[in-house]
């Protein structure tokens, strides 16, 4: 190549990379001008509370929160979030999300995609209660829709797949300490509980049962107010089942007629199925949603003689236990002195 020809070629390479760096440097300056749009935040005062619906679309998604939120660059933040999907994978999570002034363009895109923007509220079930008392409690903690757990714990098709041929789902929640999503679908945490309980009943690994341990550990959950108590109040019912008496158990009445509170004479005549003062046997399912302490208790009761148990009538909450009629009704006149 001559030196003319040369000379003449390299004054054609200087204009195209100029344009090269030209082009990078616009690239550059348009992804800060793209980065610096989705740091904006959500010209809101106070918090905004959006709910996605199950298989919402991220353009619909994205659309709802606009609704709510007013996105200053709505286009940008749907195609930021449809190029993000698509990179991690991961879909767009349903639920109910909070948003304040203090969350960005980003925020949005990367809650969706996360879940992470939906509150999750620590719930503790206690021990004993009905599924209906659960519902409420749901409610006022998690804003969880209380009519549509009772709903979900009374469909046919979730009762065939937890229970065994029981009414309910009364007896088949596991009582403890959950984190819950806010205002979550009452079915998701339906099956929660119902998951742990039917985890818990397998670790157990016994032959025994399950509506029959269910149901005798709720009535031993109900009368016992001390952990250490419940094997001898388990055993007190096993001799009376045993020996085919009537199990004469105040909480079961109480579940038969809708109400907790003391048990009238006139009570013990209700014709209910759950008046064990009427029938002999166990009742036709759980009358609550007993803890694991009660159920083992139900499984393992203790070995003894007694036939009756009756409260002591102070603050301790204990019992007396009785081996015959007579014994029984010395230990009712104590409690009664005590309770004047």
């Amino acid at each position: 190549m001559s030196p003319i020809f040369r000379a003449m070629s390299v004054p054609k390479k200087r204009p195209l990379r100029r344009i090269v760096v030209l082009v990078m440097l616009a690239s550059l300056a348009g992804a800060a001008g793209i980065v610096w749009t989705l740091q904006r935040p959500l010209p809101i005062n106070g918090e905004r509370v959006v709910h996605i619906a199950r298989r919402t679309t991220i353009a619909g998604a994205i659309d709802s929160i606009d609704a709510q939120c007013t996105l200053p660059t709505p286009a940008l933040v749907r195609m930021t979030a449809r190029l993000m999907a698509r990179i991690t994978q991961r879909p767009v999570h349903h639920g109910w999300y909070r948003f304040t002034s203090s969350d960005s363009q980003w925020d949005v895109v990367t809650a969706l995609l996360s879940g992470r923007r939906r509150p999750a509220i620590r719930v503790t079930i206690p021990e004993g209660l009905t599924y209906r008392e659960i519902a409420s409690i749901l409610q006022r903690k998690a804003e969880i829709d209380s009519s549509a757990f009772v709903s979900w714990c009374e469909q046919d098709s979730v009762v065939a797949k937890y229970t065994d041929d029981a009414p309910s789902m009364e007896g088949y929640l596991m009582p403890d300490t959950y984190d819950v999503l806010w205002r979550d679908d009452a079915s998701a945490i339906g099956e929660r509980l119902a998951e742990r309980a039917r985890s818990i009943w397998n670790e157990l690994n016994v032959r025994t049962s399950r509506k029959e341990g269910l149901t005798l550990a709720s009535i031993v959950q109900a009368e016992a107010a001390n952990v250490a108590e419940m094997p001898a109040i388990a055993g007190v019912y096993s001799n009376r089942l045993k020996r085919g008496m009537r199990l004469e158990a105040d909480p079961t009445v109480q579940y038969g007629i809708g109400v907790k509170r003391r048990v009238l004479y006139r009570d013990l005549d209700d014709s209910h199925a759950y008046n064990t003062y009427l029938h002999t046997g166990l009742p036709p399912g759980p009358i609550g949603n007993p803890g694991a302490d009660a159920i083992k208790a139900a499984l393992h009761p203790a070995e003894h003689q007694f036939m009756y148990f009756v409260a002591r009538g102070d603050s301790t909450g204990l019992h007396r236990f009785a081996r015959t009629g007579a014994e029984h009704m010395e230990n009712v006149r104590l409690y009664r002195i005590a309770r004047r």
